[in-house]
């Protein structure tokens, strides 16, 4: 079946559904339930919600651990840049294309598993601000670790780390301790 003659059954379907009235179904806290199969929508960009969420959390964990590899670099008794600008590059390019990572509709009203709160799409403005901010830092440190100075690197780890809680503390999830 064509991709627009799926559209159009799909359409259909939802039509019939909604003349047959009744109540939609919700969650305990009242949200509207999401579709069983939300995770198979597909997106303008092509990809279905799922594999978007998927992309989006692979690209994070890479950028968590590129932020590990730096802390421990710079915990250790002797810092290889070898090692930190790799760490450092990863940082930069993924934050330049964090935004990106959240279009609308894949966020937790999808029922695909994310951290991601709905505050990112409700605030966009602050949401891409905050984006924006953890670019900047991140391209800072890019910057200083071209150079030998390993002081002026941790320096601008903390700022870039800095960058990531603000993120973090307003638009992920609280992990249960």
């Amino acid at each position: 079946m064509t991709k627009n003659l799926q559209l159009l059954a799909a359409a259909v379907a939802v039509l019939a559904l909604a003349a047959c009235g009744g109540e939609s179904a919700t969650t305990d806290s009242g949200a509207p339930a999401p579709a069983a199969d939300a995770g198979s929508a597909t997106l303008p960009n092509g990809v279905t919600v799922k594999q978007q969420i998927e992309v989006r959390q692979k690209a994070l964990k890479e950028m968590g651990a590129a932020m590990k590899t730096i802390s421990d670099q710079m915990k250790s008794g002797a810092p290889s840049l070898d090692q930190i600008r790799p760490a450092v590059q990863t940082i930069k390019t993924h934050s330049t294309e964090l935004p990106t990572w959240f279009p609308a509709g894949t966020g937790p009203e999808t029922g695909v598993k994310t951290e991601a709160l709905a505050k990112i799409w409700e605030d966009q403005p602050t949401f891409q601000a905050a984006a924006q901010r953890l670019a900047g830092e991140a391209a800072k440190l890019s910057d200083v670790a071209t150079g030998e100075d390993i002081a002026a690197i941790g320096a601008q780890v903390g700022a870039t780390g800095a960058a990531c809680k603000n993120c973090h503390d307003q638009f992920r999830m609280k992990k249960e301790q």
